[in-house]
């Protein structure tokens, strides 16, 4: 392409030079010509409903893009505004009439191919412009085996059936169809499998059948996903028929069917007919503006605010051409109201499948738009859930009551992103007091009867005491005002020890003190029977920022009145107070201390002086977490550098050694040793017992680590038994099977040569959900070391792995936490059967 070729096909063509801020076109107006940008830059604007000012979605300068192309389709009418931003930018224009007049009489559909090449890069541009506010996750190298296999061919009517849900194949004709569905073959794909790869040809057409396909694009050392593909004849992979190579890489994300079409026969098909080949370029530029649209609308959306403001202006823009009876003109309104939104989604999912073609892509994107607020809305479901669970709950004993809401919990955090550290910091036993910095609930989290559920203190109740003791505690809560019906019921049916804060209806200096004495009692009783406390001792709710707020004495006054004193176990809270769209919910569990630990005296001054104290040191913490937080946010959670150990395991390994020196008799000694799922066996001596065991497991660790801590950590243990634990982390570090084999093979020397007496058992690789995608590793990683340890070592091998898998080969979900990597108190019930059994 170049100036004397446009010049040479439109000699009734212009050049015309515009001056800075010149409005090219605007939204809504009918496109009259075509241009052809020369010199210069052009910036792209789209206007949605009550803007505070126009978004800037795109800046493009390349030599002969083009603007003009929605001229070619119905409405004709242009979706966005376009200002010159350069001091100048000179353009050829033709009149929108002359060129259909050309490209109608083109022979071979020159001009035409390298209109839509041109906007297909423009789109590029559009694209990459979203990277700057996608969020970005470490690149993991993919292998690129684009492995599929061919299913019997089904019948032309079914494959037309499903190119007519496309709405860029929905216009073809009868014929046209045929001849593509007679090229086409469906493919399988397996979760994980490549499709192709960004700036390669893919070779093909891609029409999905079923499953979900994620496109996604490496910059660099990350990786930003673009988009997600689920809506069945939704097409992909057609840069190939522009010459273009694809900007994306497309991977599915579970079992995937497609109908693929070869590149070169559908070209053979536009050899033998060149209407067909036009026909099918001009839905290119119908497509690509549609994609440019598109790209334009995710870029407001992705700004945090303009999702919603965005799908208005999608139907907007198509409102003519929509039939006046569909669902979409009544979307708007359902969207505007919470109480009506899941009826506004529960529409767009039923166009998807009965819609017409153009009803369907609205919908398609709509959907992708709203991403974001469906999961918002579909977590203010789970909270309504959780207050519906408890208030509804009228035949049920407070205890009943709370477990039943601990399960809500479990529930409404199971898809969300938290992190939760020191897991070994946790007593073995309960009856403690568990005290955290209470953070606010966001505003947009707050039921219509203005209720607000804690998401700090149900998330510590159910995700961390209900877990690890089986009950999710008993916490203190304040005593609401007079309008706060909601709130003094839900806490009432939970069985909740009452106080009164700042927050609460003024009352009598009697009645406060009457209430401190009953809470004192509560207390006690409950600390008395082995159940937990949960405790803020702000006794009220602050940002993140501005956490944690002063400390109160009544739970350190409560510690000096028992007999018997319990720890405090202190937790630090970040991030309970903002949205969950790109937010990690982070909780860290600190060593437990004693207050005798901390305080001298009963002297009142000296009791303040502490808990001054101990507040700022829970102001450093949460700092720290804040930190904590951004790296996680950036960099994997498992460092491989030998030479540069985690931070967190040099108090690990010292804890390690503390209770080596403690142990009162080293008499028949079974040593169990390795990663997390050994560390967070709390009642590994009660559920062995009576074998004398020791757990010496520090989280996150791999053989590797296992081998570079051996001698540091037994170097004072004399053990008769050694049972060891690892693998899990090293497959997810990437290594092999052969590679884990050879790093356990190590491991087992060090330990026979410096214990040549000492018996020997493995526990295989468990199948956690988290890590499903990895079972054929780990099973073949379990048959390796299986035979090492049983053929070569003439040692024990424990297969806890077969009690944890289905018939059909899938984890056990109800064994494990809600991060889906970690057991509960049921999975450890099966490794105390089965590694019982085995030691005994």
């Amino acid at each position: 392409m170049n100036t004397a070729f446009l010049q040479q096909t439109f000699p009734q063509g212009k050049t015309i030079t515009y001056p800075r801020n010149y409005v090219i076109c605007d939204t809504h107006q009918e496109v009259k010509n075509f241009r052809w940008l020369l010199e210069g830059t052009m910036d792209y604007f789209i206007s949605l409903e009550n803007p505070e000012n126009e978004i800037l979605v795109c800046q493009i300068s390349e030599s002969y893009s083009t603007i003009g192309a929605p001229g070619l389709k119905p409405p004709h009418r242009y979706t966005f505004r376009v200002l010159v931003s350069s001091a100048a930018a000179r353009f050829f224009e033709v009149s929108i009439d002359d060129l259909k007049q050309h490209l109608g009489k083109e022979p071979k559909n020159g001009l035409l191919k390298n209109i839509t090449s041109g906007l297909y890069k423009q789109l590029r541009t559009a694209l990459l412009k979203q990277t700057e506010l996608l969020l970005p996750v470490r690149f993991k190298p993919f292998v690129d085996d684009r492995e599929f296999f061919m299913t019997p061919n089904e019948s032309k009517s079914d494959k037309i059936q499903l190119m007519r849900r496309s709405p860029f194949l929905d216009e073809l004709s009868e014929l046209q169809l045929s001849r593509i569905a007679d090229i086409s073959e469906r493919r399988e794909y397996e979760p994980y499998e490549v499709l192709y790869v960004q700036d390669r040809f893919t070779n093909g057409l891609y029409i999905l059948i079923h499953g979900e396909v994620s496109i996604k694009r490496v910059e660099g050392q990350i990786e930003i996903k673009q988009r997600g593909i689920s809506n069945a004849g939704f097409i992909f992979g057609w840069s190939c028929f522009l010459g273009e190579k694809d900007i994306c890489s497309a991977m599915t994300t579970q079992k995937t069917a497609v109908y693929f079409i070869p590149h070169h026969n559908l070209d053979e098909l536009f050899q033998k007919d060149t209407a067909f080949e036009q026909q099918f370029h001009q839905q290119f530029t119908w497509l690509i503006n549609n994609q440019m649209n598109a790209a334009f609308l995710r870029y407001a959306g992705l700004l945090g605010k303009h999702n919603l403001q965005a799908v208005f202006q999608l139907i907007e823009n198509n409102k003519s051409r929509i039939p006046l009876t569909s669902e979409l003109h009544k979307i708007i309104h359902l969207l505007r109201n919470l109480n009506t939104k899941e009826m506004a989604y529960t529409g767009l999912v039923q166009l998807l499948s009965k819609g017409t073609s153009l009803e369907r892509h609205i919908a398609s994107l709509s959907l992708e738009l709203l991403k974001d607020d469906q999961e918002e809305l579909k977590f203010i479901k789970g909270l309504e859930h959780i207050y519906n669970t408890v208030t509804d709950s009228n035949t049920k004993t407070p205890v009943e009551v709370r477990k039943a809401c601990a399960s809500a919990t479990k529930s409404l955090f199971k898809n969300l992103n938290y992190h939760i550290e020191g897991w070994e910091n946790l007593p073995n036993d309960p009856g403690h007091i568990f005290i955290y910095n209470h953070l606010e609930n966001h505003r947009r989290y707050t039921l219509n009867n203005n209720f607000q559920i804690t998401l700090d203190s149900h998330f510590i109740s159910a995700l961390i005491l209900d877990e690890t003791y089986g009950e999710p505690g008993i916490r203190t809560v304040r005593i609401g005002q007079g309008q706060e019906y909601g709130h003094q019921d839900y806490y009432n049916k939970l069985g909740h020890i009452n106080v009164y804060t700042k927050e609460s209806e003024k009352t009598t200096p009697s009645k406060s003190k009457q209430s401190r004495s009953v809470f004192y009692k509560e207390a006690s009783k409950y600390l008395n029977q082995g159940i937990n406390l949960i405790i803020s001792p702000e006794g009220t709710s602050y940002k993140t920022e501005d956490s944690p707020g002063p400390f109160k004495l009544g739970s350190f006054k409560l510690a000096q009145k028992l007999g018997k004193e319990p720890l405090f176990v202190p937790l630090i809270l970040v991030n309970f107070d903002k949205k969950i769209k790109d937010n990690i919910f982070y909780c860290k569990i600190l060593p437990p201390f004693r207050l005798s630990n901390l305080l001298n005296s009963d002297s009142i001054d000296d009791l303040i002086a502490m808990v001054n104290q101990l507040q700022s040191t829970f102001s450093n913490h949460v700092k720290e977490a804040i930190k904590k937080v951004e790296e996680l946010s950036k960099t994997p959670s498992n460092s491989t550098d030998l030479n540069n150990p985690p931070e967190m395991w040099r108090n690990e390994i010292l804890r390690l050694k503390r209770r080596v020196a403690k142990l009162q008799s080293q008499k028949n000694l079974i040593v169990f040793y390795g990663s997390s799922s050994i560390r967070l066996w709390v009642n590994m001596k009660k559920d062995l017992y009576p074998l004398n065991v020791l757990n010496l497991g520090f989280g996150g660790s791999s053989f590797a680590w296992c081998i570079h801590y051996f001698e540091e950590i037994f170097q004072d243990v004399d053990p008769q038994k050694i049972v060891l634990y690892g693998g899990e982390n090293d497959l997810g570090d990437g290594k092999s099977p052969q590679e884990v084999l050879s790093d356990c093979q190590t491991l087992v020397d060090l330990l026979m040569h410096k214990f040549p007496k000492a018996d020997l058992a493995l526990i295989s690789i468990k199948p956690s959900v988290e890590r499903e995608g990895l079972l054929p590793l780990i099973m073949e990683t379990n048959l390796l070391l299986s035979k090492y340890i049983i053929g070569e070592k003439n040692a024990q091998f424990i297969n806890v792995f077969a009690r944890m898998i289905t018939s059909e080969n899938r984890p056990k979900p109800e064994l494990y936490l809600s991060d889906g990597l970690h057991l509960n108190r049921q999975g450890y019930k099966i490794w105390s059967k089965v590694i019982h059994e085995a030691l005994a």
